[in-house]
């Protein structure tokens, strides 16, 4: 009776042994990681696009790196990433949009929010590089759920809806720490007015050094608090279409701060419906477009403070400011306005006259400089 005890307790003893052995094995076993490149993934038969292919590549590395070399690819549908895969894209890797589709790409990080068995959360996940040509055809690139997320090098061209769109119109994902910086947004093809250049639907996120052309809204900030802009330059004027109704920076969410940025030749330079701070930035109207009667700010809602700009104006009609007057206004350069197109009391009021630049560049008129 006591030796079947001794080897009951014994077998009990190492099947706890075996089993904590094999908890800690599968908490350290680490998940295979693979990276992969397009090149090995050709089109197979039957295939006149490039689409299948990229998602064959991007579905063979989960959590891992796609290579894209340079070079044209079809894109017959929308190219979906949903496995934390990041995106390598050779600045020459150029996707050509061939059908319509409501994104070129569409990128949701759902599966690598928060800490998954195995695995630690996802940071530092990226889209680098690359040339999306939607030739109205499509809207250019979708991000949705994401953590730290890094977006750069990369350029737009002729999207039909958005360039880039962060979070979908229903809201139903969520993201932040956006790290969104030297994109390149440009229309040069005609019946694309109303489109947008950048449009987010998230906070606490960074753009900075991105140059939107030609996109009737330039940058919207629509929702979302605590966005951080800085020396992005929206202009417009070759696709004189785009110039009825323009936006340079549509600002909705809370507590968005713009830095440096650079309203040129838009019909509102600053359209300000949420809480926001305009620091360093300026407003310029290229009178070549012959666009006349712009605001610089049209404020609608929230609270705002406009420091250390300068803004110009070159047309015959002109207006600083109209709105709620929540504003201060403090240490800017007010170039060529009178008194009567202020729209705002400013202490001390003296206009300045300064020389001022009407670009000729990709400008039919090629007018001469206005002194």
């Amino acid at each position: 009776m006591q030796n079947s005890r001794l080897l009951k307790n014994a077998f009990g003893s190492m099947l706890v042994c075996l089993m904590t052995a094999t908890s800690a094995l599968a908490q350290n076993q680490a998940v295979v990681i693979n990276d992969s490149n397009v090149k090995d993934f050709p089109r197979l038969e039957g295939e006149v696009a490039d689409s299948a292919r990229i998602q064959r590549a991007i579905e063979a590395a989960p959590r891992g790196v796609v290579t894209i070399p340079a070079g044209v690819y079809k894109i017959d549908k929308t190219i979906d990433v949903n496995n934390a895969a990041s995106l390598n894209m050779h600045k020459s890797a150029r996707f050509e949009a061939v059908a319509k589709m409501d994104f070129m790409l569409n990128y949701d990080g759902k599966v690598g929010i928060g800490k998954k068995e195995n695995h630690p959360e996802e940071h530092n996940w990226f889209i680098i590089g690359g040339d999306f040509g939607c030739k109205g055809l499509s809207s250019g690139v979708l991000l949705r759920n994401y953590h730290h997320f890094t977006f750069k090098d990369t350029t737009i061209r002729n999207a039909t809806m958005y360039g880039f769109k962060v979070n979908d119109d229903k809201r139903k994902g969520s993201g932040y720490e956006l790290i969104a910086t030297n994109l390149y947004f440009r229309c040069d093809m005609k019946g694309l007015a109303g489109n947008i250049g950048i449009c987010t639907d998230d906070g606490d996120s960074h753009y900075t050094d991105c140059v939107v052309i030609d996109y009737t809204t330039g940058i919207y900030v629509r929702h979302g608090g605590s966005n951080r802009l800085t020396r992005c330059h929206v202009w417009g004027g070759p696709v004189r279409e785009m110039l009825k109704d323009s936006v340079c920076f549509r600002i909705a969410g809370g507590d968005t701060l713009l830095r440096d940025c650079y309203a040129d030749t838009g019909m509102t330079g600053f359209l300000i419906e949420g809480s926001a701070r305009v620091l360093g930035c300026a407003y310029y109207n290229n009178w070549g477009f012959k666009m006349d009667n712009p605001t610089v700010f049209d404020q609608t809602g929230g609270r705002l403070i406009v420091s250390e700009g300068f803004f110009t104006k070159t047309s015959p009609s002109a207006r600083l400011y109209k709105g709620t007057g929540n504003i201060i206004w403090r240490d800017n350069i007010v170039n060529r306005f009178k008194k009567d197109e202020l729209g705002i009391e400013i202490a001390d009021f003296e206009s300045s006259v300064v020389k001022t630049q009407v670009y000729e560049f990709e400008n039919p008129t090629k007018p001469n400089n206005q002194n």
